[in-house]
């Protein structure tokens, strides 16, 4: 658990000193967004997912301005990016063992708003459709220490290339990457959580890591686009609210803190100077307890600091975060 913890403060530092995973950059695309990263990162932490079970969960991600750095700019209102994901997740836990496979099904809806050529009237460009499974499995260790609960699990897994890359628009050109409903490549994810709980209170950890493989999504500048590699991590702290005395049903409220980096994204290999960055949020939420089997939560990641790498010769900017919300029901065997 400690190490977890540091690890997570670690990201926080690294974050914080403008992004050092990326190099210096060396080509411009446009203005390129953040991917949805929802669909790479845990969500739910994996102790809550140490049986069998099915989960439901949507997320919705709004982009709004243009970041210089981690300088704000004045933006147009007619410019914003939108990514909402409903996500199936099959979760099975092998009979009696530690370890728990999961497989994640997405459907995203990724739209943008932006000016057009002439500068005076707007266009939205919108794609749907299946995105990127991701498959995973997990090793979940429980013990008890005194009136205390210890937990942690490790796991790897893999976001598949199943959603389409090549999606065009009328002009016959291919859709902007990050509106596409996959990547057009096979992400290996390296996870691991920690968790600690004492009468009302608990506090968890998780990190992910995400290793970029493969050629990406075609694009009509020529070659292929190709995100960077990532890491993500949240400090979470819980407290029930209701009852006092734990039982089968029960309400809590969490708080969390997370941070995430990503690498420079490529496109024919070369560097693409508007990509690359990192944030901070905090992240309100709730969580409500039905039943042994039924759970239901809630969250929304608020970003306190973003630095985005932008390219200011060719004026091109990255779009921040505005916010991120995540909902979900799940249901246990």
């Amino acid at each position: 658990m400690l190490k977890t913890s540091m690890g997570l403060f670690i990201l926080l530092f690294y974050s914080s000193s403008n992004a050092q995973l990326c190099s210096t950059p060396t080509i411009g695309e446009g203005i390129v967004s953040n991917c949805d990263y929802c669909q790479c990162s845990q969500g739910i932490s994996p102790m809550e997912t140490g049986s069998t079970g099915i989960r439901f969960d949507f997320g919705s991600l709004y982009l709004g301005a243009p970041y210089n750095g981690s300088s704000r700019l004045r933006n147009s209102p007619d410019q914003n990016e939108s990514f909402l994901t409903n996500r199936l997740t099959i979760f099975y836990r092998i009979s009696s063992s530690p370890i728990t496979l999961s497989l994640a099904v997405p459907y995203v809806t990724r739209k943008s708003h932006e000016p057009s050529s002439d500068i005076v009237s707007a266009q939205t460009f919108e794609s749907n459709g299946i995105g990127d499974l991701v498959a995973q499995v997990r090793y979940i260790e429980k013990q008890y220490i005194d009136e205390s609960m210890v937990a942690y699990s490790v796991g790897v897994g893999a976001k598949l290339s199943t959603g389409r890359s090549d999606v065009k628009i009328a002009s016959g050109e291919y859709l902007n990457p990050d509106l596409q409903p996959g990547t057009g490549t096979t992400d290996i994810l390296i996870t691991g959580s920690g968790f600690w709980s004492l009468d009302r209170t608990g506090l968890g950890a998780n990190i992910t890591a995400g290793i970029v493989t493969g050629r990406g999504a075609p694009s009509s500048d020529g070659g292929y686009h190709k995100y960077g590699n990532y890491f993500n991590g949240e400090l979470t702290a819980r407290y029930r609210i209701v009852p006092e005395e734990l039982s089968e049903a029960n309400l809590s409220l969490t708080l969390g803190l997370g941070g995430e980096t990503r690498a420079h994204e490529t496109l024919g290999g070369s560097e693409i100077a508007a990509s690359c960055g990192s944030i901070i949020y905090v992240a309100p939420g709730v969580k409500y307890i039905l039943s042994t089997r039924i759970s239901a939560d809630a969250v929304v990641q608020i970003p306190v600091y973003q630095y985005l790498f932008s390219d200011p010769v060719n004026s091109e900017y990255q779009l921040g975060e505005s916010y991120r919300f995540i909902a979900g029901i799940q249901y246990s065997l």
